[in-house]
Formats: C-alpha cells, sequence, structure tokens
C-alpha cells in the first residue's frame, strides 16, 4: 500500500523519537509500503522548504518512494476552488495514484482532511494507534 506524507509531518517524521511516526518509518523500512510523491512545483518545494530533499533522495534510492507524475498537476488545477481545503495538490495525487492513506498530524488541516475522506473515500492515519491503516504493499 501507498501513503501520502502531509508537509505537516516532516518535523515529526524526522524525529526518531516521535512515537506517532514510528510505526510508519518501520513500515516504510520493512518494506511494507511506500509514500507517493509528485514533481510538481507545489510538492517539491512543500519538501525542500519542510527539510526533506535529502530524506526524498534517501527514500527513491531505498525504493521507499513511487514518483507519479502524469495527470497529478491537471487534476490539481481542476481541483482548484472547488475543494474545502487549499490541497488541491494532495487530493489530486491521491487521486490519480488511487492512494487511500494520508499521514498528517492530529491537529492537522480539518479541511484536508474532510476533502480527503470525503473525495478519495480515503484515511488519515495521525497517531499510532492507527497503525491498522500501514497494510502489506500493493503499491507497484
Amino acid at each position: 500500500m501507498c501513503v501520502i506524507l502531509d508537509a505537516n509531518t516532516f518535523g515529526k517524521f524526522r524525529d526518531p523519537d516521535d512515537e506517532d511516526m514510528e510505526p510508519v518509518r518501520r513500515w516504510l523500512q520493512k518494506g511494507s509500503g511506500k509514500i507517493v510523491y509528485t514533481n510538481t512545483e507545489t510538492f517539491k518545494a512543500e519538501w525542500e522548504l519542510g527539510g526533506m530533499k535529502h530524506r526524498r533522495d534517501q527514500m527513491m534510492r531505498a525504493g521507499q518512494l513511487k514518483l507519479v507524475a502524469e495527470g497529478v498537476q491537471e487534476k490539481a488545477d481542476e481541483l482548484e476552488g472547488e475543494i474545502e481545503s487549499n490541497d488541491e495538490h494532495i487530493i489530486a495525487l491521491a487521486l490519480i495514484a488511487d492512494v487511500k492513506v494520508l499521514v498528517s498530524y492530529k491537529e492537522g488541516d480539518k479541511d484536508l482532511f474532510k476533502d480527503f475522506k470525503h473525495l478519495v473515500r480515503g484515511k488519515v492515519y495521525t497517531r499510532k494507534t492507527q497503525k491498522h491503516l500501514l497494510t502489506k504493499d500493493t503499491c507497484p
């Protein structure tokens, strides 16, 4: 299975002592799943500003990152002004890549959570008690 990592969790994801992100890191290290990424300007900027550029490159080399490029920006443009959140890029990636789990911060963007659940029909992982959402890899 694949997940999308929301920019608001980058600090928590990088923190080796963060208990809520430990199941996500372990899931990736075991090869059970991948983080989906796209190379649109918005995603690249978020990952670079969030201090994840080096980590992104490491995950790509380790096979823990799946790049989905085709159709994402067009879908994001289509969604602009049509959703409650300002995260068209995340919803577009989820729809194009058929990703059903968003890893985000529990105090995160409620509008994004609503959009993700309604439009993607997905679930939002926010804490370690939800590790059951991190299932075996079906992400090619």
